[in-house]
């Protein structure tokens, strides 16, 4: 009795003293303390649908998987055992930026963002070659004028993953109106594409500072939503009304130049990744970039280049991006 009277001093003395719940050692008697553990997941980011399957393939979804801010979705889910936030940005440098702030705005403790990854297609130029795979050491915002680097932890990480891309070209789901379709080749590369980590990456598009808007059901390259999520409606609209009046007054016309911008002083050449890098490092979070070349060098067919080895092409980009990501995840030791 004497000394379970001594234990409810020590715990009533400790309440007092810290305002709070308090440990104490009171023989077999436990308490907690401290705030709840912080969960830390990584935000895996692409960009269009296509890239956002591809990235879903490999992921097995939590029971409630789906969070909503606003008209974003952001999928819960592990890729190779690791927690990750999956969500689609939409197309372009402020759709990035938008999509990987609310994320880092919505997803603090219990649940919080430990490291940003951006997973979709490029064009490639010098050594990056169509279905090969490239994760820069630093990305240019300004086509090369600066550069931030990636984070050095997961960079070497990258480094020491070996992995088998395929060669194979697919047709994908281009008309997204169901979330499965069966796999139909288009072509044989007749090569083995390849992984490249380290070089220089750059990002711009030509949208003059507006949101490139999705179009409701317009498919895996400009529909609203990915295919395969399970939350997929025929009526779901993303940032179409909110950024279809901008872009028609500014954006449109800068954006009818399709120059590919390939340039062999980069290894991937896109549209979202530095803006969603910029982010990261704002908020002080690890980023990598990984990018499956779409355009540039190594098409057998010897299609006339951009945007038609972009639409032909963006299936295999995708898939061998998203194999990559995934294998990155499952050698690194991060959260």
């Amino acid at each position: 009795m004497l000394e379970r009277f001594r234990a409810a001093l020590v715990v009533a003395a400790a309440l007092l003293v810290g305002g709070g719940v308090a440990a104490a050692d009171t023989g077999n008697i436990a308490y907690m303390t401290g705030p709840p553990q912080c969960e830390k997941r990584t935000l895996v980011l692409a960009a269009f649908p296509a890239e956002a399957d591809a990235i879903l393939a490999h992921t097995t979804l939590d029971p409630n998987p789906v969070v909503k801010v606003g008209f974003r979705h952001y999928y819960l889910g592990t890729i190779s055992g690791k927690k990750v936030v999956v969500a689609m940005t939409g197309i372009g440098l402020v759709n990035a930026t938008r999509t990987t702030e609310v994320a880092l705005q919505r997803f603090t403790c219990p649940t919080a963002v430990g490291a940003v990854v951006f997973s979709g297609v490029a064009g490639g130029a010098g050594r990056t070659s169509i279905g090969d795979v490239a994760i820069p050491a630093r990305w240019s915002l300004d086509k090369g004028a600066t550069f931030h680097p990636v984070d050095p932890g997961m960079l070497a990480a990258a480094q020491t993953v070996s992995v088998t891309l395929s060669g194979v070209n697919t047709l994908g789901n281009p008309i997204c109106l169901c979330r499965s379709v069966p796999t139909v080749k288009l072509n044989d590369l007749g090569r083995q594409p390849q992984l490249f980590v380290g070089g220089d990456g750059s990002s711009s598009d030509n949208n003059n500072g507006t949101a490139f808007p999705c179009i409701p059901n317009g498919g895996d390259v400009f529909g609203c939503q990915p295919c395969s999520v399970p939350d997929r409606s025929l009526l779901y609209t993303g940032n179409f009304f909110q950024a279809v009046g901008p872009f028609l007054t500014r954006g449109l016309l800068s954006n009818l130049n399709l120059d590919a911008a390939q340039n062999p002083a980069f290894d991937a050449v896109d549209n979202e990744t530095a803006a969603a890098q910029a982010v990261a490092d704002a908020h002080g979070v690890p980023f990598l970039g990984i990018r499956g070349m779409s355009d540039g060098p190594g098409d057998p067919l010897h299609l006339p280049g951009f945007p038609f080895s972009f639409f032909f092409y963006r299936q295999i980009a995708a898939d061998n991006a998203a194999q990559v990501a995934a294998a990155f995840l499952q050698t690194w030791a991060g959260p």
